[in-house]
């Protein structure tokens, strides 16, 4: 299948990015854990990351975009275990200034980079 029609068949309302982006999680007691983001959205995203988190856990989300950091809170709403050990993790933003959602939408869009 190729990309445009992989985009035209998303069920998502917001557009993704594609690369990979360097994303800090932490929450009360936990020290930060760096995570690799594989596509961001003004929705959530989506990142590996090396121990699972806990379903409906929320973490703070702190993310380095193009020399910008983003700030969120945010709820996991999927985990899945990976073949070599690490863990697929779905977030969800719960807390994100409009401003830094209408940054990532452009971002993601390519206005903005």
């Amino acid at each position: 299948m190729n990309v445009d029609a992989l985009i035209r068949s998303e069920r998502r309302s917001e557009k993704r990015s594609a690369g990979e982006v360097s994303v800090f999680l932490s929450t009360p007691g936990m020290p930060s854990l760096p995570v690799t983001a594989l596509n961001v959205s003004a929705s959530g995203l989506y990142c590996i990351c090396s121990t699972p988190l806990g379903d409906l856990t929320r973490v703070d989300v702190l993310m380095r975009l193009s020399q910008i950091e983003i700030e969120a809170r945010a709820v996991v709403i999927r985990e899945e275990e990976q073949p070599d050990g690490s863990w697929g993790v779905g977030l969800f933003y719960t807390r994100i200034s409009l401003e830094d959602r209408k940054l990532i939408s452009d971002l993601v869009d390519g206005s903005k980079l």
